[in-house]
């Protein structure tokens, strides 16, 4: 993607509050969109090349397509972010709605999505969750959308059912049609294992990113292997993912990654 300014990129996320339908929404639509449009701005003055808009807040999440609420709220607030920013926006729905991912990136005019079970049949706190590489490949395909597949390969919170070296599913991954490889820890801000980034890049010819738990301590070994990293916990306030972004630290840990790739 030609679009990014920077030869390692840094993704930012944003999280966004609950949303109508999930548990945890408190009523308040506009709180929704003031955050997020605050975070987008927020993170590109502090020098992430793109966003990725996901539902962070609608734990547990839907192995499935999402309620229509859902949907509609993921591409009003993305295309909200997308008209107030001027680089790269993706978008991730919780679980694995990859239909939905491309229907919203396509109609807002993102860049790509993020899809966590591409190749790889997995076990997870909802479930059995099946591989959507066929499906999604052909979605894009009948809806003429220019828009990329960031393909997760063994994704955190996940348990494969076929046992695989993570390059094999990397190498399916590429051969299915994905644009770039994510690489993750074991969850949410748990850093991801320089050995399994290593393991990757050898085995692809596509981006690789690392996907979670980079921090401003492991950002340089990080991106001396990895195309880029996809950041959340360490761009916010305490460390947090469920917190605001905080300016400062969007600003330290940007510091900290141009300096290891100048």
């Amino acid at each position: 993607m030609n679009r990014f300014r920077s030869s390692k990129i840094v993704i930012g996320m944003i999280h966004l509050l609950p949303l109508p339908g999930s548990p945890r929404f408190n009523g308040d639509r506009e709180s929704i969109y003031e955050r997020a449009l605050w975070e987008a701005e927020t993170l590109e003055q502090a020098g992430v090349d793109g966003l990725i808009v996901e539902n962070f807040g609608d734990e547990p999440y839907r192995a499935a397509e999402p309620e229509p609420e859902t949907l509609a709220f993921m591409a009003a607030v993305t295309r909200e972010v997308i008209r107030r920013v001027k680089i790269p926006v993706g978008v991730n729905i919780q679980f694995n709605a990859w239909q939905a991912e491309m229907a919203v990136a396509y109609a807002c005019g993102a860049d790509f999505i993020r899809a966590e079970v591409f190749v790889d049949t997995v076990v997870s706190a909802q479930g059995i969750v099946y591989p959507c590489a066929a499906e999604l490949t052909r979605y894009r395909r009948q809806l003429g959308a220019a828009v990329q597949i960031w393909a997760d390969v063994q994704t955190k919170y996940t348990a494969n059912l076929l046992p695989q070296s993570l390059s094999q599913s990397a190498l399916d991954a590429q051969a299915a049609g994905a644009d770039a490889i994510i690489v993750t820890g074991a969850a949410t801000g748990k850093a991801t294992p320089l050995e399994a980034i290593e393991e990757v890049k050898q085995a692809v010819q596509i981006p690789v990113y690392a996907g979670s738990g980079t921090t401003i301590q492991n950002a340089a070994q990080v991106l001396a292997i990895a195309d880029g990293v996809i950041v959340g916990s360490a761009l916010k306030e305490g460390g947090a993912a469920a917190n605001r972004v905080s300016a400062e630290q969007a600003r330290a840990f940007l510091h900290a990654a141009r300096s290891s790739t100048s």
